[in-house]
């Protein structure tokens, strides 16, 4: 006892370890924002069920769901439009037995007249500062609909189909939104909006809703050893499944405070909760105690049969009265009609593989009127079935029952009597003309799942996308193209090189070979199957016997111990780490028959079929032995088509030698002319400034200065013109057109350089691209001496590993980083890439400013030319 106390105290010490809640405010909403709220309307009850006024149940109720959304927010004001999202109209009738439905989100399977899902009701403007509504768009919301007569039960004796009896309804909606909208943001509490109107109540949002269920459980290992205790405070709008962990699944109500007591499951190893809304989950723990598994529900006799219902109901009544009797109304109703769905389904179940059928009709069971038929309504009770596995009473019952119908109106009709099977699309329309609503669309879901695991995707590609543009309930459909993605890269003609399969790097795949196969099958239960492990013998022997034991190679993993390695083959040991990654891809147990290159041809979830494997490995082989024979064929027919083919071939790749040779002189004449173009551009410029500072001599009158510089630069010119057509010159030559161009730069502006060379260059053995250092001393002699109008400028060549390295540096302010710099500098850059194609040589420059690394300014510059 103390331990249990013990424990609860640290669950409520956790308590401040739970994700934390950040209230929404009505200042926090955003365009784009939204929330949906729910008006419910109690029907007085007929039925048998749930008394209790409760806003999930699905009898005698009208639930009508408003959608708001934030269209539009200033500093001044809010805009909210409001539509519907969903009515929901389900009530008796006290004259007849039976309910009159209607549901918007299904509107489709039944004769519904004049209803329009997604309909606008208001668009409203609110102020901000003070929250009262300024303008409110009303338009036309009368909303008429018709509701169809269901009979209760499954199916009423003589009635394959619901009669078309229907009445008809209208709703005001404008009328029912107005009040709330009026006083929505100014009663906005602190976290959620108010809704001043009676059986209202918010039910999803974009933003955090508070919490209103907290549990805390734990997540045990089979010997509790790995405890790892989980406790969460989280809002739910409905009674639901709430998946804890990997092991644990709670039935939760909203306002339910449940904790798990630890000390009862590392003793007994059974789950026992305590708190508010414990009940449901102790019961949907203990169903063994009820004999689910007991030996009469698996004996052939009605009698056996009847027996082992009375016994079990006997214990789910002095179960409910004594041990769960506080029971919330909602989830007794889940459990009971579980039942009844259990005990339907064995019953068409029996009635369906008997050998004796004359037996099971005469004992009664089969009758439509027997409670477990007439108490039950798959149409609506949907909103009480359980998913958990081994309770899914109601989806199973789906499941048979349609079965069971497929098989009556096989029997009764001429043509599908004559057939051994339905196909695919066949069983697909029969299901939807056999069922409506919740109860078609989720049978159809679970008939395609179980088709796409045996099934190439493309063999079911029209039926998987009428299900998903028709089916309105996104948590089916959601579920099915998960199923869809996850198989789709195991589709017929993809490589299994793309899959990601962990093992795929240890099947020694053949590049290009496409004449020999691989089947590949991974189990990933523990312990080899006795079934499978004969199902691989005996194709084993099959491929021995049509010759093909080269040709299909058998890679067949299972999980078993080392031990048994000999006793089962072909079989061997699957690595825990390809179990780990079948389970996170959801694809186990898998099977794929592939060629060699890994080209998938067949994929199938569980085992394989023997002949279905052997024919599809002959099929392609013939396909690829008739192509084949086709190529040898084209040789028979003389030696003068072989000749001519090579000729053609030769020919071929002459043309496209001379081609691509041409092709690369064509591109390095082209680079050539605009590496021409560059420097034809570059010329002129270098002549427009000497003649600038030419003429600014002649403007000041020195014309003993201005004859010098004339004769200067046209030793300078004859040198540039003589270089200019070369694609490389010596080194000396460019160090001598830039000492004449220092020179003549000198008589504008008094600023001295220095030029040196290192003792191990020779500059009369060198080549390099020609003019291109002066456009870098140009720019030094621009900004670094133009600006002051004197300075200096050094220029040091040096030789380190294979690279010519020449500086220039000057004691100018510097260049802007974010510059472009002058022409000279982008030419000679464009230069640079040109260079880099025509003779795989890249020139590296860097141009940085001095005062980032020295205590002066400038400006550094570095060109590496390798040798």
């Amino acid at each position: 006892m103390k331990a249990r106390l013990l424990f609860l105290f640290l669950c409520l010490t956790w308590s401040g370890w739970a994700e934390s809640f950040t209230p929404y405010s009505r200042d926090s909403l955003k365009k784009g924002d939204w929330f949906t709220f729910e008006y419910v309307n109690y029907y007085p009850y007929v039925a048998p069920g749930i008394q209790e006024e409760i806003p999930w149940r699905a009898e005698n109720i009208r639930r009508v769901i408003i959608r708001a959304t934030v269209t539009d927010r200033t500093d001044k004001s809010i805009s909210i439009d409001y539509t519907l999202d969903n009515l929901y109209d389900c009530h008796n009738d006290q004259k007849k037995q039976g309910f009159y439905y209607f549901d918007s989100r299904y509107q489709q399977d039944f004769a519904f007249k004049d209803s329009v899902s997604g309909k606008q009701i208001l668009h409203a403007t609110y102020d901000r500062k003070s929250g009262k509504a300024l303008i409110s768009d009303k338009v036309n919301s009368l909303y008429s609909y018709s509701k169809a007569y269901i009979p209760f039960g499954v199916r009423q004796e003589g009635l394959s189909t619901y009669t078309e009896v229907s009445v008809h309804d209208s709703l005001d909606l404008e009328k029912l939104v107005i009040p709330t909208a009026d006083d929505l943001l100014t009663g906005w509490k602190k976290d959620v909006p108010n809704f001043p109107v009676p059986n209202t109540r918010i039910i999803e949002a974009s933003f955090p809703l508070p919490p209103n269920t907290e549990f805390t459980c734990c997540d045990f290992d089979i010997d509790a050893s790995g405890d790892s205790t989980i406790h969460k405070k989280i809002f739910i709008p409905y009674p639901t499944e709430y998946k804890v962990g990997k092991r644990v699944t709670l039935l939760l109500t909203p306002g339910d405070s449940i904790v798990q007591d630890k000390e009862v499951y590392a003793n007994t190893h059974t789950f026992h909760y305590e708190g508010r809304g414990n009940e449901q989950n102790n019961l949907q723990y203990n169903f063994m105690r009820f004999s689910y598994y007991n030996s009469e529900f698996y004996s052939t006799s009605p009698a056996d049969q009847k027996k082992a219902f009375q016994s079990r109901d006997s214990l789910f009544q002095t179960a409910f009265e004594k041990d769960f009797k506080k029971m919330d109304p909602y989830w007794r109703r889940v459990f009971e009609l579980s039942e009844e769905y259990f005990k339907g389904s064995e019953i068409l179940r029996r009635c369906m593989f008997t050998t004796d059928k004359d037996v099971w009709r005469k004992s009664g069971l089969p009758d439509w009127q027997a409670p477990y038929f007439t108490s039950v309504s798959p149409l609506i009770d949907y909103a009480y079935s359980l998913k958990k596995q081994g309770a899914a009473n109601y989806n199973y019952f789906l499941y048979v029952y349609t079965i069971y119908k497929k098989q009556e109106l096989k029997s009764d009709n001429l043509y599908l009597n004559k057939q051994k099977g339905l196909t695919q699309q066949e069983d697909y329309l029969l299901t939807k003309q056999i069922l409506s609503g919740y109860p078609k669309y989720q049978v159809n879901k679970v008939n395609l799942k179980a088709l796409m695991g045996e099934k190439m995707l493309s063999e079911l590609e029209a039926d998987y996308k009428d299900f998903i543009s028709s089916c309105p309930d996104t948590s089916l459909t959601n579920d099915l193209k998960n199923t869809y993605n996850k198989l789709l890269p195991f589709e017929a003609g993809k490589n299994i090189k793309e899959t990601g399969l962990i093992i795929t790097d240890s099947l020694h795949l053949a590049k290009g070979n496409n004449r020999k196969y691989i089947l590949l099958q991974l189990l990933t239960w523990d312990g080899l199957p006795a079934n499978n492990l004969q199902n691989a013998l005996d194709l084993k022997q099959r491929i021995e016997a049509e010759g093909l034991t080269s040709t299909i190679q058998l890679e067949l993993y299972s999980k078993f111990s080392s031990h048994n390695a000999e006793k089962v083959k072909p079989y061997k040991v699957i690595p825990n780490q390809q179990v780990q990654d079948l389970k996170s891809k959801g694809i186990y147990p898998l099977t794929i028959l592939m060629r060699e290159d890994g080209t998938i041809l067949y994929r199938r979830l569980w085992d394989f079929d023997i002949d279905t494997i052997i024919d599809l490995v002959k099929k392609d082989l013939n396909r690829e032995d008739k192509s084949f024979n086709d190529f040898i064929k084209g040789f028979k027919e003389g030696v003068i088509g072989a000749l001519l083919l090579a000729a053609i071939i030769g020919l071929i790749y002459y043309f496209r030698t001379k081609n691509k040779q041409k092709q690369e002189l064509n591109r390095r004449r082209i680079r050539e002319l605009e590496l021409r173009a560059i420097r034809s551009q570059m010329n002129p410029h270098f002549i427009f400034n000497a003649l600038s500072s030419i003429q600014n001599l002649i403007n000041r009158s020195a014309n003993q200065e201005a004859n010098k510089y004339l004769i200067d630069f046209s030793r300078l010119l004859r040198k540039v013109l003589a270089t200019s057509e070369k694609k490389l010159v010596t080194l000396s030559d460019e160090i001598e057109q830039l000492q004449l161009y220092l020179k003549l730069e000198q008589l504008r502006f008094p600023f001295s350089y220095s030029l040196t060379v290192d003792e191990n260059i020779q500059p009369d053995t060198i080549e390099i691209p020609g003019m291109l250092i002066q456009p870098f001393v140009e720019n030094a002699v621009k900004h670094g001496i133009a600006p002051r109008g004197t300075g200096e400028i050094i220029i040091r060549l040096s030789l380190q590993n294979q690279l010519l390295i020449i500086d220039i540096t000057d004691d100018g302010p510097g260049l802007d980083t974010e510059a472009n710099g002058g022409f000279g500098i982008r030419a000679v850059t464009n230069e640079f890439e040109i260079l880099k194609t025509l003779y795989n040589t890249e020139i590296g420059v860097t141009i940085e400013n001095r005062q980032e690394k020295e205590a002066v300014s400038g400006c550094h510059v570095r060109l590496s030319i390798p040798l």
